[in-house]
């Protein structure tokens, strides 16, 4: 059955429809809408293995929830306030099958979406910190566990679920406001979690994958969303847990330098080093840190996180890099972005680091994909404007710079 997006409807029609519907013995609009959200329930309820039917089932609801009237309509019915209130794998048996992991992210932000809603919080008798109580919960059991039993098999389903369910809510939270109630709920008790899953679990692509996706949408600052006080220390802190995560699965993955044996090396390896690239990258383009302040008060999270980010994208084979879109992407946005706002680190390192650097941008250029060769034209552009402000003056990285300029003649 189509999507039926009320507002959409002239009033001449909506009449039509109700005409059609109380002929048919089904009642008005909203009964009608009523029946189809009870299907929907049902089927997500006793129908948890069948991935077409969670998968077409979810669609539907995103298509509902995505109209104004469709929506504020939404609210009103039991369905839809039992949804919200019994977001469990208990009570809907498809959020526990591996399969659906990535249906639970949709089914978390389309509740997510409508409780944020105006009135959503009211209509559906939940606040927002009662709908997370269930998600917290587990991460509460998650983090008193030792390192031994938190890279048990026991804990990897609860630790996917988890990090799947964040994304989706996160994924709804469009403006400052909503944001922020989420991170004063994660902040100070159940961000730690996120270092030590990655530092047990940085060899397993399930579990990382869906923890980096995680920490892709809580560190993107779309909307401007992650905007706090000027007095508030919560961008540095932001900051600090997603330089622990990258820092945790970088050490662990590149103290493991061969290749896997047999498998997809792009999904056994790649994959996860292209997700934490972008996880920095959009921390640190995102506008919410004073970076200064890390070197004021001696802080290594912003050295340590640049420093392994850089070791990752540089540990992989260029000919592999290129090779893959999604990676190319995450290490040149990575470089261009280091020398956009990090120019200063860039000009300490070693030569021959450096010259690995300007010859993946050499590369890049070369790519036929417009945002590499774009991202990898800007690289070049933020040292030639850095050479071009600071020539002659008496600076180490001026120094350091003209140590390598030979190079280029």
């Amino acid at each position: 059955m189509g999507t039926m997006k009320l507002e959409s409807i002239p009033s001449t029609k909506q009449k039509v429809y109700q005409n059609m519907f109380e002929n048919m013995g089904l009642g008005d609009h909203t009964v009608v809408a009523n029946l189809i959200v009870t299907k929907i329930g049902k089927n997500l309820k006793f129908w948890p293995d069948d991935h077409d039917i969670v998968a077409k089932t979810l669609s539907l609801l995103t298509d509902m929830a995505g109209g104004y009237s469709s929506s504020k309509l939404l609210l009103t019915l039991d369905t839809v306030k039992y949804l919200a209130s019994h977001h469990t794998h208990e009570e809907f048996p498809f959020l526990n099958v591996p399969s659906n992991a990535r249906h639970r992210t949709t089914f978390h932000a389309i509740l997510v979406r409508l409780l944020l809603s105006p009135g959503g919080e009211e209509k559906l008798g939940l606040t927002f910190d009662k709908f997370m109580e269930p998600i917290l919960e587990t991460m509460t059991q998650l983090g008193a566990l030792d390192a031994s039993q938190l890279r048990s098999e026991a804990a990897r389903m609860p630790l996917i679920g988890v990090f799947r369910d964040l994304r989706g809510v996160t994924m709804s939270l469009l403006n400052r406001r909503t944001f922020g109630m989420l991170f004063d709920i994660l902040q100070p008790r159940h961000l730690p979690l996120l270092s030590k899953v990655a530092d047990s679990w940085y060899d397993q692509p399930d579990v990382m994958i869906s923890l980096l996706r995680f920490m892709h949408e809580f560190c993107h600052n779309k909307a401007n969303r992650v905007n706090f006080d000027q007095s508030s220390p919560n961008g540095i802190l932001l900051f600090r847990s997603t330089s622990d995560v990258v820092c945790a699965f970088g050490r662990r993955s590149l103290s493991t330098i061969s290749a896997p044996a047999s498998g997809d090396i792009y999904k056994l390896k790649y994959k996860g080093m292209s997700l934490a690239l972008s996880v920095l990258n959009s921390a640190l383009g995102g506008n919410y840190v004073c970076f200064g302040v890390f070197a004021l008060y001696n802080d290594p999270a912003l050295d340590n996180a640049l420093d392994i980010s850089l070791k990752m994208a540089l540990s992989i084979p260029l000919e592999d890099v290129i090779a893959y879109p999604k990676l190319a992407k995450s290490v040149f946005g990575f470089i261009e972005i280091f020398f956009r706002s990090h120019i200063k680190t860039a000009m300490a390192l070693d030569t021959s680091v450096f010259m690995q650097l300007m010859n993946a941008v050499h590369e890049g250029l070369q790519s036929s994909d417009a945002q590499i060769s774009s991202m990898c034209a800007n690289s070049i552009d933020h040292l030639a404007t850095f050479y071009y402000e600071n020539s002659g003056k008496d600076k180490p990285e001026v120094h350091n710079l003209n140590k390598v300029s030979f190079y280029f003649c």
